[in-house]
């Protein structure tokens, strides 16, 4: 399945390269929609988009941004679905089938509160759930939207590296480059730990 799928990615890029930015935008949306994320192949789609990555068929920097504004996208929808039908949700068919994880990701979200949104993003199981779940419970959408964009960020070059590194990353990343990113690293910790400090007067039960 994941060659089949490689393959077809490979194909439509290379048949329709203009549109590769928005194919892996719709890749990552997909694989982070409620329901629909679980079902989907998450972390071998990123995998292979790494790969290609890797063979030169897509930029670096461009396919990260690409892939984090799909993560971000998904997880919106994600979010005001619950957001607006909250507990209605629960009484789909789905959700019935599925209450142990419903159970273990109100739980999560209690424990963690506004920084579930972030550590959820790298825990399978939860993943695809728990935006929903924070719309459900009515966290507020000013509160959301900045730490969804942080686990984004984080998650599509996270997941895309291991793919990367299968050819190495002397060829994709310039060495111009390399000295820089201890710096760029140091930035984005300073960025997300002031986000954090800024948002920790928002703890679950004030949500």
């Amino acid at each position: 399945m994941f060659a089949e799928f490689l393959a077809f990615i490979t194909q439509l890029i290379q048949q329709h390269p203009t549109w590769a930015g928005s194919i892996v935008f719709i890749v990552a949306m997909v694989e982070s929609l409620a329901i629909i994320g679980f079902v989907v192949p998450g972390v071998a789609m990123m995998f292979a988009i790494g790969v290609l990555i890797s063979q030169g068929s897509l930029d670096l920097i461009s396919t990260i941004i690409w892939a984090a504004a799909g993560a971000s996208t998904g997880d919106a929808l994600s979010f005001f679905l619950g957001y607006h039908y909250k507990e209605k949700l629960y009484r789909l068919p789905w959700f019935k089938q599925h209450q142990k994880l419903i159970d273990d990701g109100h739980r999560f979200f209690e424990k963690y509160g506004i920084y579930s949104i972030l550590i959820g993003r790298f825990i399978g199981p939860i993943r695809a759930i728990i935006p929903l779940i924070a719309g459900a419970l009515g966290m507020p959408i000013k509160h959301y939207i900045p730490i969804n964009v942080i686990a984004s960020a984080l998650w599509a070059p996270a997941y895309l590296f291991p793919g990367i590194m299968i050819a190495g990353t002397a060829s994709i990343i310039p060495d111009r480059w390399l000295s820089f990113w201890p710096i760029a690293l140091l930035i984005g910790i300073i960025v997300v730990i002031s986000v954090l400090i800024r948002l920790y007067k928002y703890p679950a039960d004030r949500l």
